[in-house]
């Protein structure tokens, strides 16, 4: 999914002084595979790994879940590659963000569709009967093709997509339960990896290169066979063309005598 998967959350809207939730950290990771994209048979972004780091806090009737995704090899970021959904114990709602817009890399990947699946199946298994603040979000400024992705997720998640009549780049994402969300991603593109999975992947690997070293070391063993008897028989002809010359040299003196 390209960078701009979810709506950025309107700006305007009312915020707090301070954040409650400033200091708050993962305390639990998983690992997720993203298949590589093809386009004619052509690879054009290969496979790679992704930990997605779970932040979940509460600070009064205020509660954080949050998804932070750190490819593999790369530092964790600050700002960007999150999803988070803060819910309001008394008030009962759950708002879905974060509220300074969604920033996801690597684009078109499939993981804006697997945080927020992440997130509406937290929510449903958590607070179920808690209503869904509406998403206020503005595509001025993105190309068609981003305007029908981002839409496209919000509907497969289950939103009700209004758009603003006078300004067809503007609208509003809504349900009327948390319960009428899907809580499902594209597993063609994300795969969610278990640790005994990922361990048996690991295990597959190391016999699979023990193999190959097996089947080098045989080659290898056949070559240095192939070599030496080269040898010999290199040796083999060169004295039979020694004696095949003196039995000339020989033959001549015989005829001149």
């Amino acid at each position: 999914m390209s960078s701009a998967d979810l709506p950025t959350i309107d700006a305007t809207a009312p915020k707090s002084p301070r954040d409650p939730f400033a200091r708050a950290r993962p305390t639990d990771f998983h690992w997720v595979l993203l298949r590589p994209v093809s386009v004619l048979r052509k690879i054009i972004q290969p496979e790679m790994l992704a930990q997605v780091g779970v932040t979940r806090e509460r600070v009064g009737n205020l509660e954080l879940y949050r998804l932070h995704v750190r490819l593999d090899g790369e530092p964790l970021q600050e700002d960007g590659n999150r999803l988070e959904v803060l819910v309001d114990h008394s008030r009962q709602r759950v708002r879905f963000g974060p509220i300074s817009g969604v920033r996801l890399a690597p684009a078109r990947r499939g993981l804006a569709g697997y945080l927020l699946a992440q997130l509406i199946d937290w929510c449903q298994r958590t607070v179920p009967e808690y209503v869904v603040t509406p998403l206020i979000f503005d595509d001025q400024g993105l190309n068609a093709e981003l305007q029908e992705v981002r839409r496209k997720l919000l509907k497969r998640a289950g939103f009700d997509l209004s758009i603003d009549e006078d300004s067809p780049a503007k609208g509003r994402a809504q349900t009327s339960h948390l319960q009428n969300l899907i809580s499902s991603w594209n597993t063609e593109r994300v795969q969610r990896i278990q640790p005994g999975e990922l361990l048996h992947q690991l295990r597959e690997q190391e016999a699979a290169q023990l193999q190959q070293q097996r089947q080098l070391n045989t080659l290898q063993a056949a070559l240095e066979s192939y070599k030496r008897n080269d040898i010999g028989h290199r040796f083999a002809i060169g004295c039979l063309i020694v004696f095949a010359i003196f039995q000339a040299i020989l033959l001549l003196w015989v005829v001149l005598r």
